[in-house]
């Protein structure tokens, strides 16, 4: 059954608040019917940008983060405060230019300046603010050959009091080009200090953390030379995901108690766990949950726990048997167990009893039951449940609950794990 909003008003599929899948959508074509939550950091973020477009002072922003992490985000939300104070935003997205190696530094720099100036050009041209034939004129004067020179020519002529140029996604220039770190940091920092003398106009970028940390830190000192203010992003803690989804739910059942719902608090703490509090994982589980439950769901009911891991446990499980593989193969432990723990998980891993597995044996796709009497396969499983519960390096994967009969659960860590495999 739907879920339903505080006036009991149905809500439709096509209404589910999350995205599953994709990255972040560009500083171009960010989809504004999607709710995008504030959090701490984004909130503290636009609130400077705020003061700055009310002083008409300079944005200079510089965004690092992992994959997911809420970068493009942060851009979007501050293109939109550049618009709304009659700004012009000039978003370059280097994953979407068309550029391709030459295997020479110095032909793909210069690659990567026209690219840029054509996408400068385009935008705008676009925004009836420089004409195709100016931009022409200003490169074709010898003076301007220099691209940092060319973009203040190409701004200048537009007149404006506001102007933000974005760079998304650097780190694409030095994985599918030859250009080097430091030759795009001193870019960088030439365009913010020559920009610097037009008070309003500003330069924002953002870089993915994992392969090119340790080279940006280097080259941080550069950067705030070129007066930029350095942001490293950080997952989210647990409250920050907890308000994170209560936000985003309650923005489309209006509820002020409950804000959470439809999921429970169980399952807000799975999906903070799986996750790793961050962002684009968090939507990608409560879209799953958000859109599988439903059908299973009575409209006034929360998304109870077990029915949330039992969505998840069917969406991965070929992951699942890689991780179970890999970490039974760890701690030498038998395929028998393998196959309990691989059971386990099949189920929704949420406090079964060996009976409960049992029952569950000829419908799973565990295939080291199928052909087994039930005889065997509850010995089999007794057996496993014993080696595993005598396995003290196992505790941290696995709890058992209770008197005979046993219950057994997979820790939210088995979860987040198996989602990392993807």
């Amino acid at each position: 059954m739907p879920y339903k909003d505080i006036n009991n008003n149905p809500i439709s599929p096509a209404q589910n608040p999350y995205i599953g899948a994709g990255s972040a959508a560009s500083v171009a074509e960010q989809d504004n019917r999607i709710y995008i939550v504030h959090t701490r950091a984004i909130k503290t973020v636009l609130d400077g940008v705020r003061r700055s477009l009310e002083f008409n002072r300079s944005i200079r922003l510089f965004f690092v983060g992992d994959y997911g992490y809420g970068k493009t985000t942060h851009l979007n939300l501050i293109a939109k405060e550049v618009r709304t104070f009659n700004g012009i935003c000039i978003p370059i997205q280097f994953q979407r230019l068309p550029l391709k190696t030459s295997n020479n530094p110095e032909e793909d720099l210069l690659r990567l300046q026209g690219a840029i100036l054509a996408k400068i050009s385009a935008v705008l041209d676009k925004e009836r603010l420089v004409s195709k034939e100016d931009t022409q004129k200003i490169l074709q004067e010898s003076a301007y050959v220099d691209l940092i020179e060319a973009i203040y020519e190409m701004l200048n002529k537009t007149h404006q009091t506001k102007i933000l140029l974005i760079f998304d996604e650097i780190e694409i220039l030095f994985s599918k080009l030859k250009i080097e770190i430091p030759d795009f940091m001193s870019f960088l920092h030439g365009l913010s200090e020559k920009m610097f003398v037009r008070p309003g106009w500003g330069v924002c970028a953002s870089i993915t953390q994992r392969e090119y940390y340790s080279k940006i830190v280097e080259e941080a000192g550069q950067l705030q030379e070129g007066r930029f203010d350095f942001h490293i992003i950080e997952p989210l803690s647990q409250v920050e995901v907890r308000e994170y989804i209560e936000e985003k739910n309650s923005s489309l059942t209006h509820r002020v108690k409950d804000r959470g719902y439809p999921f429970d608090k169980e399952v807000i703490a799975f999906i903070t766990a799986v996750s790793g509090g961050i962002p684009r994982y968090i939507e990608t589980v409560c879209e799953l949950i958000w859109s599988e439950a439903e059908a299973k769901q009575d409209s006034e009911q929360l998304i109870e726990i077990e029915t949330a891991r039992r969505i998840f446990s069917n969406r991965y499980l070929s992951n699942a048997n890689q991780y179970f593989a890999e970490l039974c193969r760890s701690f030498s432990v038998s395929d028998q167990a393998e196959a309990f723990l691989k059971l386990l998980f099949y189920s929704g891993g949420w406090r079964k009893t060996t009976q409960d597995l049992l029952d569950l044996k000829d419908s799973s796709p565990i295939s080291y039951f199928h052909g087994l009497s039930e005889s065997q396969a509850k010995y089999r499983l007794n057996e496993a449940r014993q080696e595993l519960r005598n396995n003290q390096e196992l505790i941290t994967f696995l709890e058992v609950f209770g008197k005979r009969p046993f219950k057994y659960t997979l820790k939210n860590l088995v979860f987040k794990s198996i989602f990392d495999y993807r």
